[in-house]
Formats: C-alpha cells, sequence, structure tokens
C-alpha cells in the first residue's frame, strides 16, 4: 500500500514538529519548508500528494505559493493553516486554490481528518478522469 506524502510548509517550528508528529504516527510521510520559497523546491523534488501551508511565511506568502503549486501541479490538494481568519482572508485563500482553509488555533484530529478526506476525495477524482480519458470512443 502506498503511503501518502504530505509537505508542511509552516515558519513556526514548534507548530511544524507538531503537525509532522501526528502525520507521521498516522502513517504519512512527511517533508517540511520553514519558507515558501523552500516550499516550492520540495513541491518539485518531494513531489507531494497534498500540501498543509501557512500563508504568513519567509521569503513567500502562502497565497503566492498556493498559486504557484496550482499552476503547475493542479491535481495536488493545498490546506491553508493559518491565524489569518477574516472571511476576506479565506476567500483569498480560495481564490488562491485552496482546497480547505483551517484556522489556527485547530484540532491536530480535525487537520487529519481533512487530510484523509482530501486524499481519498483525488484519488476517486483521478480515477474518474482515468476511466474518461479510456474510454472508447464510438465511430
Amino acid at each position: 500500500m502506498k503511503r501518502e506524502k504530505v509537505l508542511i510548509v509552516e515558519d513556526e517550528m514548534d507548530l511544524l514538529d507538531l503537525v509532522d508528529f501526528n502525520l507521521t504516527r498516522k502513517g504519512f510521510v512527511t517533508a517540511s519548508a520553514l519558507d515558501g520559497q523552500s516550499g516550492i523546491e520540495l513541491v518539485e523534488s518531494f513531489k507531494p500528494d497534498i500540501v498543509v501551508l501557512d500563508l504568513m511565511l519567509p521569503k513567500l506568502d502562502g497565497w503566492q505559493l498556493c498559486k504557484h503549486i496550482k499552476d503547475s501541479t493542479r491535481d495536488i490538494p493545498v490546506i491553508m493553516l493559518t491565524a489569518k481568519c477574516m472571511p476576506e482572508d479565506k476567500v483569498r485563500g480560495y481564490e488562491a486554490g485552496a482546497d480547505e482553509y483551517i484556522a489556527k488555533p485547530f484540532s491536530i484530529r480535525e487537520l487529519v481528518t481533512r487530510i484523509e478526506f482530501l486524499l481519498q476525495y483525488a484519488q476517486k477524482v483521478s480515477y474518474k478522469k482515468l476511466q474518461w480519458r479510456q474510454k472508447p470512443t464510438p465511430e
């Protein structure tokens, strides 16, 4: 069975360690970045199945990183995990391409559940795309 890969981009080390520990314990393979530029590099080299992303990052903010991820690899789900919880922040996050938006403070159990849900959903969508592409065309 494939172990899903989660990229965590978070500049607060304590929070990054907490998320990483809990995801690893649940069987995920993780990689982490402390800034947006390192996040871009890891998207390309680590090839995550999903990204958990803070917004207020050094070097490149989370909105820009999310947009980059969605422009270059459309199918990777992105969860924004941030202290920015105003409605306009959430709208901006979804406009940047976020699939989910979780405000801090948050429940680690809720985060893990949402990751699992988005991964299952992404697999179903990918399978349906594959089926659609493989359907024979009528002559």
